[in-house]
């Protein structure tokens, strides 16, 4: 093991986050997210960022599923903070009490959050034009890089 890959890993524990080693059955949980039309749009060491932009009572909405080996509780709500060089597009949670959720694959949980957006920004997000992608939640951060 390398040493970075062991950096990260004390990292992980100590902020509870823990680190997403992916397997085949991972192949399995993104086609089936895949087949209801939401897409990977990042992806790190501690997770996988799935979003679309859809339409919900005639507002544009962001939803997201953040897969992860980390079971996220809030009460706070969460951020979504995309960005590019000196560019920052920032969301908050549409609702303050998020739950992941378990699958019935062990160690793997499934975090629902929709965030509101107007129709520019989701041209910007539908674009790909950011590199990264900061999700914040009770004050733990992931960094997801996008995919192009």
């Amino acid at each position: 093991m390398s040493f970075f890959k062991k950096v990260d890993k004390v990292f992980a524990s100590t902020s509870k986050l823990k680190m997403m080693e992916r397997t085949e059955k991972d192949t399995f949980i993104e086609n089936r997210i895949r087949s209801v039309g939401i897409e990977k749009f990042a992806t790190s060491e501690y997770g996988d960022l799935y979003l679309r932009v859809d339409e919900l009572g005639g507002f544009l909405i962001l939803e997201t599923i953040i897969i992860s080996a980390t079971n996220f509780k809030s009460k706070k709500g969460s951020l979504l903070r995309f960005s590019k060089e000196n560019e920052t597009l920032e969301f908050t949670s549409d609702e303050e009490k998020i739950e992941s959720e378990a699958s019935n694959i062990p160690d793997r949980f499934a975090t629902r959050i929709d965030y509101n957006l107007e129709e520019n920004e989701a041209n910007l997000i539908k674009e790909h034009i950011y590199d990264a992608v900061l999700f914040e939640i009770n004050g733990k951060e992931i960094q997801f890089s996008v995919l192009k």
